[in-house]
């Protein structure tokens, strides 16, 4: 990350934060979606929100205003990697969401779904 990124919104009302090498990734495949596509339109414009972004000299990144009522960010943050991606949080939405996905029955559910 330490050339900046593509910042755009996520699921469930995050935001991610790509490094430009996955965002190239996901642009690739996005410009590969047939016109016709209907899922392949959704998607772009799903992501079609999203900006570019650089750190400054503290390693900061500044969030577009659209991008931060998007996610619910009105103070603190949640800031969690995710194997290729930085999810970024209002800390409210971030405390519901682990409320909703992550309940017992919800894990009990989802390791149902694997066979676990």
């Amino acid at each position: 990350m330490e050339h900046g990124g593509f910042i755009t919104r996520g699921w469930y009302g995050c935001l991610f934060l790509f490094p430009w090498e996955e965002w190239r990734k996901i642009e690739d495949r996005l410009n590969q979606v047939r016109i016709t596509d209907m899922n392949g339109d959704v998607v772009k414009q799903f992501f079609s929100g999203g900006a570019k972004v650089f750190l400054d000299r503290q390693g900061r990144i500044t969030i577009p205003a659209s991008l931060r009522e998007h996610a619910g960010i009105m103070g603190d943050v949640v800031v969690r990697g995710v194997i290729n991606r930085i999810e970024i949080w209002g800390k409210e939405r971030w405390v519901s969401y682990q409320e909703e996905q992550f309940s017992p029955k919800q894990i009990m559910e989802k390791a149902a779904a694997l066979g676990i």
